[in-house]
């Protein structure tokens, strides 16, 4: 049950005030009980005195019985029990009792003490006549020696009646100061809790979205103090939260207008956000808090959410008989964005190209092999001036017809369904093999080649496609290198084959890096054109390494050379 602060400070002052009263009170009690006591066995003592110098004479001549008499006399006009005795504790004289009837008192503390000659005090129960009782003894003495002691006593019930009476003075004084501080501490309380209370109202009114709600508190102290950082802090939440409203409705407008279709999965896969072309492309608008694979039956992206913890991936999937670009991104907190581009007609269009491509190369490549067909007949009996003509229209016609051979290669790579015949391979042996064909252009350009591997290196691997790769690979290096020297670097790095294809030649730009391997794209044309390149066979290189699910990468200074590295896994899947 929540308690008021106003109630909890009150009960707090009200439990102090009590636990001091009763304090106060108990220990008040107890001092004024000791000084009423301690008073009292100083006046006892002070009337020993002279009831000693009257008893002295008759105790001299042995007249016990007047001194009996006269103890009798003296008890009442000093309230108190007088008895007299001896240094054996035999009781010569009680106001009250037969001396002969009493026993001894030598054990008794008080009396003890006297006999030693000091004043001997003492409260306990009297056997006698049933009282609690205070003795006050004092020794006689003669010729500085103790010959008896004098004792008076008192009942404590006489005190302990005028002490009740004091306590009750005190108590209904405390019970008055109780009251007054338990009024004052009523208006401090109320005092103190009510700007809380107000700032209490006030923050639930902020909490409801009205940040002109403002709390004005009189005075100079801490709480006023307080109030004027709640009514700033109010401006400031206001001024925030405008611009977190106004940066909410930009962040959906946007959000909203993007083509691709957007989804927000929290931890578990919920859709916490989605936009209006998620909508269209999951065909519902039921998709808040559904779990993705409800909504996208594709096992595809299941599987690229597995790997979402390797930052950002990016692939295709087929959805619904279209084609998305799927993009993964991770962020804080477990979410992650799903974003999915409609590339259905950029794909269409690349078939079509791909297609056109291909059948364009078919059918030029018979009437092209007929006219090199014609041209290296006609050399054969063509004068000087006409062979020259002749040598050009041959040289063209050849780069056309490796142009198309080519073009021919890389569409089978890129068809659908295209597979790899994977078996077991030397890539040492293979790449020796591909040299063979190269050392007349090595010897003529005077280079130096080396292929540097501790021992045959087996993997598993299609050896036309590989043939392919490196043959692109050292063609270039050879084509770009005037002089230095090309190698071949191989080495095995935890079940991957690593083949380096160095060459010293003139490099490629930083700017160029990035787009070396799209189709027909060239360095340096002028150089390329001269040397009967076709600007594809970087290309059908990516391809070959991506099909054996490798990785091609490019090391490059302008004209200090250039490193093609390449990183094929031993055991290829099949």
């Amino acid at each position: 049950m929540r308690k008021p602060i106003f109630l909890k400070i009150f009960t707090g002052y009200l439990l102090i005030a009590i636990a001091i009263t009763g304090i106060t009170t108990a220990v008040s009690f107890k001092i004024i009980r000791s000084f009423y006591i301690d008073t009292t066995a100083r006046n006892l003592e002070n009337l020993s005195v002279p009831i000693m110098l009257t008893i002295s004479p008759l105790w001299d001549r042995g007249r016990f019985s007047e001194m009996e008499d006269l103890v009798k006399r003296l008890e009442s006009p000093i309230q108190a029990r007088i008895t007299v005795l001896n240094t054996e504790g035999i009781v010569l004289a009680d106001s009250e009792k037969d001396p002969k009837t009493l026993e001894s008192h030598l054990s008794r503390p008080e009396v003890a003490s006297a006999i030693q000659g000091k004043i001997g005090r003492s409260i306990r129960y009297s056997t006698t006549i049933k009282k609690d009782m205070l003795y006050v003894a004092l020794p006689v003495q003669q010729d500085g020696m103790t010959k008896g002691v004098i004792r008076l006593s008192v009942p404590l019930h006489d005190i302990d009646v005028m002490l009740a009476e004091i306590q009750d003075h005190i108590l209904k004084v405390f019970f008055a100061v109780i009251v007054i501080s338990l009024f004052v501490a009523l208006i401090f309380t109320h005092i103190l809790a009510s700007p809380i209370r107000k700032m209490k109202e006030a923050s639930k009114k902020v909490a409801q979205g009205n940040f002109k709600e403002k709390v004005a508190i009189k005075g100079n102290d801490e709480l006023s103090d307080l109030a004027k950082s709640f009514n700033e802090m109010t401006i400031q939440l206001e001024a925030s939260f405008s611009e977190i409203s106004k940066n909410k409705e930009e962040l959906e407008s946007i959000v909203s207008s993007i083509s691709e279709g957007l989804f927000l999965l929290d931890k578990q896969g919920r859709i916490i956000l989605f936009n209006n072309s998620a909508k269209k492309i999951t065909k519902t608008d039921a998709i808040a808090k559904k779990y993705y694979w409800e909504v996208l039956r594709s096992h595809k992206i299941t599987e690229i959410l597995s790997e979402k913890e390797k930052d950002n991936v990016v692939e295709e999937i087929t959805l619904d008989d279209k084609v998305y670009l799927c993009s993964i991104t991770p962020l804080t907190g477990g979410r992650t964005i799903l974003l999915l581009h409609d590339i259905t007609e950029m794909k269409k269009m690349e078939d079509l190209k791909r297609d056109l491509v291909a059948n364009v190369s078919h059918e030029l490549r018979t009437p092209l092999t007929a006219i090199m067909g014609f041209t290296e007949t006609l050399l054969e009996d063509a004068d000087d001036k006409n062979k020259e003509y002749l040598s050009i229209i041959k040289r063209h016609t050849d780069r056309l017809i490796n142009l198309i051979q080519d073009l021919l290669n890389l569409s089978e790579l890129e068809e659908k369904g295209f597979r790899i015949i994977i078996e077991q391979v030397d890539v040492k042996s293979l790449i020796e093999n591909i040299m063979t064909i190269f050392e007349p252009k090595v010897r003529e350009k005077g280079l130096d080649f080396s292929i540097n591997a501790s021992g045959p290196m087996l993997i598993n691997a299609d050896p036309f496609r590989l043939e392919q790769l490196f043959t692109n690979l050292i063609d270039n290096a050879i084509k770009y290198t005037e002089k230095g020297k090309i190698s071949v670097n191989m080495e095995m790095r935890q079940e991957k084959a690593v083949i380096k294809v160095q060459d010293t030649g003139i490099g490629i730009s930083k700017d160029n890096l990035s787009r070396i391997f799209e189709r027909f794209y060239v360095v340096d044309k002028s150089r390329s054109r001269s040397l009967g390149g076709t600007g594809l066979g970087l290309a059908i290189a990516k391809h070959v390494v991506s099909l054996h699910e490798g990785i091609l990468e490019v090391e490059s200074t302008p004209y200090m050379g250039t490193t093609f590295i390449v990183t094929l896994p031993v055991k290829a899947k099949t």
